[in-house]
């Protein structure tokens, strides 16, 4: 593993319970979403548990079917003050990829409903 991606891993850990004082987003530890959005917050299907990181070196995909919002996550990871120095996020699509250095983060997850933005620009 890079040393930048090292360090949006260490990110990603260390911001597990990080909410916005705002309201924008939050992680809910990978089980909840702090902010109440309506959704699937009652989904108790088993599904929503699994999660999937790949990658080598500089290039790493994680990907989850459950909580929390993959523009929480991306948010987390960059947003003032909370984020990791100089890393980048953006929105691709089918996913959101943070990059920090040589390293990208490619996030695949569920979206957050569109009432409610986040504190990354789609």
């Amino acid at each position: 593993m890079s040393d930048d991606a090292e360090r949006l891993f260490t990110g990603l850990t260390c911001r597990i319970a990080a909410q916005d004082s705002e309201g924008r987003c939050a992680i809910g530890n990978w089980f909840s979403d702090p902010l109440t959005r309506p959704g699937w917050s009652n989904d108790r299907g088993e599904d929503r548990h699994k999660k999937q990181l790949q990658g080598y070196g500089h290039r790493w995909t994680f990907q989850w079917n459950g909580l929390s919002y993959v523009e929480d996550v991306a948010a987390s990871l960059t947003a003032s003050p909370v984020g990791v120095f100089d890393a980048i996020a953006r929105d691709a699509g089918d996913h959101f990829e943070v990059r920090l250095g040589d390293a990208t983060l490619r996030l695949y997850g569920r979206r957050a409903p569109l009432q409610q933005e986040s504190g990354v620009t789609r």
